[in-house]
């Protein structure tokens, strides 16, 4: 079998591509198969609790493969899938949060239970210490990244609003967003 990310790797997995974008389950079961337990592990870097780690992995394959008419080929598809990943790991991240933040504001632990998600009391301890972990590799960037970072993924600002309140482009905005999701990445 090849290597992930080497040459033949990239053009087996463009085939198979083709061939799940044409229809082909096999071909779906195959990248599947083959990028499952690395994604995984990529995203337990991110949460700690396996189950949700294990549900943002299938939302990942799922939202990939429904895309995957717009999976540009200069680019390897494991990359691709693990761009996906990182998005959906930073907004479970921040939907527990904000559940986190009704409850610590209330003061009652049944606010989180009515939020979207159910957590164990440690559950709830998990995730507070992967916001903190994601929090702290956030406060690491480079300044030029972290003030977006910080701005988008902690406090959930638009794009519009991060451009008026740092006085940037939204262009800019964009281009720091993707370079400070590609180093959190590569620092995973």
């Amino acid at each position: 079998m090849a290597k992930i990310g080497s040459k033949h790797s990239n053009s087996d997995d463009y085939a198979l591509v083709i061939a799940a974008r044409d229809g082909d389950q096999k071909a779906f079961a195959a990248l599947y198969d083959k990028y499952r337990s690395s994604l995984l592990a990529f995203l337990l870097k991110y949460v700690s609790i396996t189950e949700d780690a294990e549900d943002i992995c299938q939302r990942s394959f799922e939202k990939a493969f429904m895309n995957i008419g717009r999976y540009n080929p200069q680019y390897a598809f494991s990359t691709w899938l693990y761009i996906i990943a990182q998005n959906e790991a930073i907004d479970h991240i921040r939907k527990a949060r904000n559940a986190l933040r009704s409850v610590s504001l209330s003061g009652d632990e049944a606010d989180l239970r009515g939020a979207s998600m159910t957590y164990s009391p440690e559950e709830i301890v998990i995730l507070k210490q992967d916001m903190d972990h994601f929090t702290e590799r956030i406060l690491q960037l480079p300044e030029i990244y972290r003030d977006v970072a910080k701005l988008r993924f902690l406090r959930d600002y638009a794009y519009e609003e991060i451009a008026n309140e740092l006085n940037i482009t939204l262009g800019a905005v964009k281009t720091r967003i993707n370079r400070a999701k590609k180093i959190l990445r590569e620092t995973t």
